[in-house]
């Protein structure tokens, strides 16, 4: 049997194909949320539609990966990352591209969504997580903000495409470019790199050790992971209304219609650094200022997006904190489930916590749609959100110290 690897150089050397496969069907998956900016305009103007009835197709998805997300996340704990994300990913790239076949009935544009979120619970986020959490023990929370780093792709590369194609090809060519150019990729790179980590084998001379953790029921009552639940719900909840509708709450300010989508897409470049940087810090550090500094600096991000100051310098910059905000959240909440709860239930507990996000990224962006249906203008979302932000980053402070877990034949 395959020693497992003793050092972080070793664990990089045998499992990095697994993390560019599982970043890649991770930008797939993200794509799903970071390309609606690009399509809501253009939506309600061809069809009409009020903004609130484009935001319940997503809203759809969210509530079927809400329903199913416990469910895929025990079924990856019993059979394995692989068996979940290849057969998903071939249909969610096939979804995704029949997104085109939108009409003017809104009943169309609802089914397809429901069909996608059908789906892509085999491609959300849980799959790819606990690949890499089994998989890393040294580099745990930098290989996962390597993998998480994905989502960034997509909020990088979702506006900037999207800027070009629609109104190069139209949005119904975008959707098909992005379900089978994009989800086509993700689906040859899984198939060929992305397997489990192999698991002992029990023997008769060597019974089999149990991952270290607590079971389901025992994680989730912990005060540590209730603290987290809630953080994640109130900042998917309120967060999510931004992510959609990003794109047209920008073209509101001093950057106009023409900058909107460019200073958008720079989210995803402090993205990337912000999922990054966190997991190298919390490789090497178990502080709590991390956690609530990720969650709270989201608060300065929305107050320069109000664009108070009538300066175009003081929207970017609120982009790019947004993006250090948006992309170091996810890192951080993926590495403080493992080390609290640790690897026995993993899965299960962070299915459970994804359908919480999800549950809130369901409301959030129909209430934000509807705020600017109701006021013309995103103002009071974005205020709304700062205190919200705030309270989350002082949750963080009253995690504790990581349990220490010990596996038992």
């Amino acid at each position: 049997m395959d020693g497992q690897p003793a050092t972080a150089k070793e664990e990089w050397g045998r499992y990095w194909p697994l993390v560019i496969s599982a970043f890649l069907g991770m930008s797939f998956y993200s794509l799903f949320a970071y390309s609606n900016q690009m399509f809501v305009q253009p939506l309600e103007k061809e069809f009409g539609w009020p903004r609130r009835d484009i935001a319940f197709g997503y809203s759809i998805f969210a509530i079927i990966a809400f329903l199913l997300g416990p469910m895929v996340g025990a079924m990856i704990d019993r059979f394995g990352a692989r068996r979940i994300a290849v057969p998903g990913l071939a249909l969610s790239a096939l979804a995704f591209a029949a997104l085109s076949l939108t009409t003017g009935n809104v009943r169309t544009w609802f089914g397809l969504w429901l069909m996608l979120g059908l789906v892509a619970v085999a491609v959300k986020s849980t799959v790819w997580t606990v690949a890499i959490s089994n998989a890393f023990t040294k580099n745990r929370a930098l290989a996962l903000s390597v993998m998480l780093s994905g989502s960034a792709l997509a909020q990088l590369g979702a506006p900037i495409l999207g800027r070009w194609l629609i109104p190069e090809y139209g949005w119904r060519h975008t959707y098909l470019i992005f379900g089978l150019g994009w989800g086509g990729a993700a689906l040859l790179l899984t198939f060929f790199l992305f397997h489990d980590a192999k698991r002992p084998v029990a023997t008769a001379s060597q019974p089999l050790v149990e991952l270290p953790g607590f079971g389901f029921w025992q994680a989730v009552k912990s005060r540590p992971m209730l603290l987290i639940f809630t953080a994640n719900l109130l900042n998917a909840l309120m967060g999510s209304g931004i992510t959609f509708q990003l794109k047209p709450i920008l073209s509101d300010t001093s950057l106009g219609e023409s900058g909107a989508a460019l200073v958008a897409a720079t989210a995803g470049i402090t993205g990337i650094i912000g999922k990054i940087g966190s997991g190298w810090l919390l490789d090497r550090s178990e502080s709590k200022l991390i956690p609530a500094l990720t969650f709270g600096i989201g608060a300065v991000a929305f107050f320069l997006m109000l664009d108070l100051f009538q300066s175009n310098a003081a929207v970017i910059g609120g982009v790019l904190i947004y993006g250090l905000y948006s992309g170091a959240g996810l890192s951080v909440t993926a590495l403080l489930v493992s080390r609290y709860v640790g690897l026995k239930s993993f899965g299960a507990v962070y299915g459970l916590l994804g359908s919480m996000l999800m549950l809130g990224t369901a409301l959030g962006p129909p209430i934000g749609a509807a705020v600017y249906d109701a006021f013309h203008t995103y103002h009071p979302l974005l205020w709304a959100v700062i205190p919200i932000c705030l309270f989350d980053g002082m949750l963080m402070l009253f995690l504790g110290k990581y349990p220490e877990f010990s596996t038992t034949k």
